[in-house]
């Protein structure tokens, strides 16, 4: 247990230092404030476009909702996404995973440390983020109501979901080239679209939604979004299949399908890395 504690800090630390020392500290925390925000405010302008040309068949609850969804989204890219390409990067840049593998350190807590980092990155962006919009956007400050053991159920739960799926994806990429880091840019956007961030499920092809309803990532981003919007009757172009659960129905699904990923991630991470290992794909790059 030492051990991995011991090797989770340092990876942790080692992840922060790759993700900070590119810039001064001041740059580096505008560029904190910037990225989130931006895409965020992207948003709201096409929320604005939209209800000028809709008038009143745009509620006005619809800003918060797109504006906390995209802002909780941030984390799933920094955490889950990140893992992958911190594979790809110590791999191909540093050439450095196949010392990492032979070292004392564990594997898989090594990577633990490096979501650990990023999911740190994530959380401030996210907290900034959010901080933006309640000092611009009166609709945000009206529609905001925390629930704080609930935020903090959700957050614990979505960590290990978050960790499990970018588990998944660094398995993947350890017997990928360096290309393999667009297989998570690639899941990424079919996450957004699937999980219901701008949009409620509704708005889904009948098809398509049970499909949304098998991703964790859902509910997820559904109990997020009552934890810090509270549980207030949405209108009726927000309602979607989720809208009638309660808080435990939800958290009890969330738990059930992140226990699943974990498992799934375990014996899928445990196979690939054996299948790297055997086949050299530790050490092999792309030479560039």
């Amino acid at each position: 247990m030492v051990e991995h504690l011991r090797t989770l800090r340092l990876a942790a630390w080692l992840g922060w230092q790759l993700e900070t020392n590119w810039a001064s500290a001041w740059l580096f925390a505008v560029y904190m404030l910037i990225k989130p925000v931006c895409g965020s405010l992207m948003l709201v302008c096409m929320f604005y476009a939209a209800r000028s040309a809709a008038g009143a068949r745009v509620p006005a609850e619809f800003m918060p909702y797109l504006y906390i969804s995209n802002a909780c989204y941030g984390l799933v890219g920094t955490v889950m996404f990140g893992l992958s390409y911190a594979v790809v990067r110590d791999r191909e840049h540093y050439r450095m995973l196949k010392y990492i593998y032979i070292s004392p350190a564990h594997f898989q807590t090594y990577f633990l440390g490096r979501g650990a980092a990023r999911g740190l990155e994530g959380t401030v962006g996210g907290v900034l983020n959010v901080g933006v919009g309640l000092f611009l956007f009166s609709e945000l400050r009206a529609s905001v109501g925390i629930d704080v053991p609930w935020l903090i159920a959700y957050l614990l739960i979505g960590s290990a979901m978050l960790w499990a799926c970018g588990m998944i994806l660094a398995g993947a990429c350890l017997n990928m080239s360096r290309n393999g880091m667009f297989l998570s840019e690639g899941i990424a956007g079919v996450v957004y679209l699937l999980s219901g961030v701008v949009f409620p499920l509704k708005a889904l092809p009948e098809w398509v939604q049970p499909i949304s309803l098998s991703l964790p990532t859902t509910y997820w981003l559904e109990g997020m979004r009552r934890a810090i919007l509270g549980t207030e009757a949405l209108p009726e172009q927000l309602r979607g299949p989720l809208s009638d659960w309660s808080n435990n129905e939800l958290a009890l699904m969330l738990l059930a399908t992140t226990a699943m990923l974990v498992v799934l991630a375990q014996l899928f991470w445990r196979w690939s890395e054996r299948r790297a290992w055997r086949n050299g794909k530790l050490e092999e790059n792309a030479g560039v």
